[in-house]
């Protein structure tokens, strides 16, 4: 803050208060004597010498044990890595032939498009099936016609496969679909022979309309004319997790013909996993970018069936608390490793992200408990500590019992001092010392939380807490600085104090000024005063931060709904409800003291106050709840969602200014997310607003129509209706600028 000249001296005398000051030193004094005087400071600074020594034994003893912890943990830690870096390994194996596969696939069928399109390379598709058994089919799907031919393996022992999930021939292998639109008629075969190509049995389903060109694996490989790997899925067939590879297929001449593509079963993933020896509770997995199980030991739990509808299985959806913990600490620490607690046990996660030029976000993750592995380490540790402490506790016993007597109050006040510098105030530093003067600054401690606390009552907490941290005196002055101002009011506030007793309207109006300030709060404003039901509030000061405008918008969006809370509640008991009017404006103005050296005031001032006061009544006009400036919506950026309402020369204002209903938040809390009849009000209202402007009359009056009947309890279109049947039968003169002047508040 630019502090101004300091205030002038107190005038002679005592001044007011004194009295009071010294009777409350007294009291104090009595309060000390009551408590009892204690033992001198120095002879606590005798005894200390010996304490001195105890801590250097339990320093030792400490150290040696944490060095032998971190050792043992990082022996642990480069085995979880080795066997995280095999798990990825090992799965990139399975993933890499198969686009080398597909790849080659896409090269034959570019040869010969027409012995590819007849199934001529079905012997071929079979062949890479049974060398690669991680392979769910393999398939071709030409751009033309959406001709779509692929290649299944069976699973042995399979109950049910095909079109009509029957149990397949005996003798089945492979099944081959051929799915074809010739001459308008859709057709999907599915032929079923062995190992040896020879056909064993066939069936039609003519139902499914199978496309594959609208899929986005298929869009995907055509816009990037190169390989791709598909999000995580489901196969109808087997009922696991995959995901496809596919490369487009080139004609000779750079055409894009169609797409060869491959989905992969991670089951292989799965079974894997299941082999490693984690110790007896380790576990370990695979995720992708949305943490869906893409392989588990247990490859059953990665897919969820509600009813006849198959679903991926989120990590956190296992059921399994110790898996929650490790994504909790993996978010919190942002590291590959993390260390924390789960079921009173301590463990270790690794969670390890695949190569990038997979393209996919996936993480191999690892849980062990330390145990598993340090166990015998960490129980000799333990021993040797034992003894360590057994004998500096019998050498030391009456020292350590006069140092604990010395250093607990003082490690108490110390955190009780910490809480005071944060501007934590609640209760009373409950502690008692046998020092005398360590009593004496746990009392001047207490004094000094009761006036700090009562201060804080008057004084933005903010303010508080930056001149407790900084040590400063408070002083008059102020500085020029850029806020979101924004004020609230209750509509009909007088009709409401006529309607209830004064003590019942205390209460009510006390309530919706305590939500309004906590929602000021929640997003670090400032509550600058209350009139009445009226609140005055603004974000920049006396903390800075630069997304100002953005966290004014969230706390009015906040607070209009937990008033619409309230107000349900309240008409549950029959009470009468409150509709609250908010303003927001963005402008340079004058932040800081002003007033006496006697008493003063925290605030800011200036023509962006005025405004953002005016913004408020304006709601009045239009039938809104929160409107806000064009600066506002400037400084929020695209994260909140606003409608234009009009141009506006608020009262005591000449110069016009675009003005907007704030509606709802676009990204973050989804509480505040804007409705789909909000984004539709939204869109029809630039429209009309649009039209309005370039002077297109009947056109607004057509557009305000359509949006009158899509909300018809919204005012802003009968008002401009009205304004443009005027000026369709008195056109405004060619110098008008669209302005509104306000002539009430």
């Amino acid at each position: 803050m630019n502090n101004m000249p300091a205030a002038p001296d107190s005038p002679s005398g005592t001044p007011p208060g004194a009295a009071s000051g010294n009777a409350a030193a007294a009291a104090a004094e009595r309060r000390r004597k009551k408590r009892g005087t204690g033992l001198t400071l120095r002879f606590n600074i005798l005894t200390a010498f010996a304490t001195l020594l105890s801590v250097t034994v339990v320093t030792l003893v400490a150290f040696a044990y944490h060095k032998n912890s971190i050792s043992v943990l990082e022996l642990m830690g480069r085995f979880v890595e080795r066997v995280s870096a095999s798990g990825i390994s090992s799965s990139m194996a399975l993933l890499d032939p198969v686009e080398t596969s597909v790849q080659a696939t896409a090269q034959l069928a570019a040869i010969d498009e027409a012995k590819a399109r007849d199934g001529t390379l079905f012997p071929y598709m079979t062949s890479i099936l049974q060398t690669q058994p991680q392979l769910q089919s393999l398939y071709l799907a030409f751009d033309k016609d959406g001709r779509f031919l692929q290649a299944f393996p069976i699973p042995p022992g399979a109950a049910k496969f095909g079109a009509h999930d029957a149990k397949p021939p005996e003798k089945a292998r492979f099944a081959l679909r051929v799915v074809d639109r010739r001459d308008g008629r859709y057709t999907d075969v599915w032929t079923y022979v062995t190992t040896t190509g020879e056909v064993v049995g066939s069936e039609t389903s003519n139902e499914l309309n199978y496309d594959p060109r609208p899929r986005p694996w298929y869009k995907d490989a055509i816009a990037t004319k190169g390989l791709i790997w598909s999000d995580l899925l489901v196969y109808t067939s087997n009922r696991q997790p995959g995901i496809t590879a596919a490369y487009p297929i080139f004609a000779a001449d750079g055409r894009v013909i169609g797409v060869a593509a491959a989905n992969v079963s991670t089951n292989q993933m799965s079974d894997f996993l299941a082999s490693l020896d984690l110790g007896k509770t380790g576990v370990a997995f695979i995720v992708d970018e949305k943490e869906q199980l893409i392989a588990h030991p247990d490859a059953s739990r990665t897919v969820r069936q509600d009813g006849l509808k198959y679903s991926l299985v989120k990590a956190d959806q296992l059921g399994e608390q110790v898996i929650t913990d490790a994504f909790a600490a993996y978010r919190k620490d942002k590291t590959r490793t993390v260390s924390f607690d789960s079921g009173g046990h301590r463990r270790l996660g690794s969670f390890n992200p695949f190569p990038a030029d997979l393209g996919k976000s996936w993480l191999m993750v690892i849980i062990v408990l330390e145990d598993d592995f340090v166990g015998t380490l960490k129980e000799n540790s333990r021993d040797l500590v034992v003894v360590g402490f057994a004998v500096m506790v019998i050498g030391l016993l009456l020292v350590a019992i006069l140092a604990n007597w010395i250093t607990r109050p003082l490690t108490l006040l110390t955190h009780e001092i910490q809480k005071i510098q944060k501007f934590d105030l609640a209760g009373p530093i409950a502690l008692h010392a046998i020092v005398k003067e360590v009593n004496e600054l746990i009392h001047s401690m207490n004094m000094m939380k009761r006036a700090l606390r009562t201060f804080g009552m008057f004084v933005p907490r903010d303010l508080v807490r930056e001149l407790v941290a900084s040590g400063r005196p408070i002083e008059l002055g102020g500085q020029d600085r850029t806020l979101t101002v924004m004020f609230t009011d209750v509509a009909d506030f007088t009709g409401l104090s006529e309607r209830m007793a004064a003590g019942d309207l205390l209460v009510h109006v006390s309530r919706h000024l305590a939500a309004i300030s906590e929602c000021v709060a929640e997003e670090e404003g400032t509550v600058d005063k209350y009139v009445g039901d009226a609140v005055m509030a603004f974000w920049g000061a006396p903390t800075w931060r630069d997304d100002h405008a953005l966290h004014g918008c969230i706390a009015a969006l906040k607070s209009r709904r937990v008033q619409a809370l309230m107000n349900a509640e309240w008409a549950a008991q029959g009470l009468p409800t409150m509709f609250v009017r908010i303003g927001l404006h963005t402008a340079p103005v004058i932040v800081g003291n002003i007033g006496s050296s006697w008493r003063m005031s925290y605030t800011a001032m200036g023509d962006g106050v005025n405004v953002a006061s005016r913004l408020e009544g304006v709601n009045k006009v239009y039938g809104t709840q929160i409107c806000i400036s064009q600066a506002v919506l400037d400084a929020a950026g695209p994260s909140v969602l606003a409608r234009p309402l009009d141009l506006v020369a608020v009262k005591g204002r000449k110069a016009g200014a675009q003005v907007y209903e704030l509606l709802g938040l676009r990204e973050g809390n989804p509480d505040l997310a804007p409705t789909p009849q909000d984004l539709e009000t939204c869109r029809l209202t630039e429209e009309a607003f649009t039209a309005y402007r370039e002077r297109r009359w009947s056109d607004a009056i057509a557009a305000y129509g359509r949006l009158a009947a899509q909300a018809p309890a919204d005012k802003v279109p009968a008002i401009f209706i009205e304004r443009c049947r005027h000026y369709l039968t008195d056109p405004p003169p060619a110098d008008w600028t669209g302005v509104y002047e306000m002539k009430t508040k």
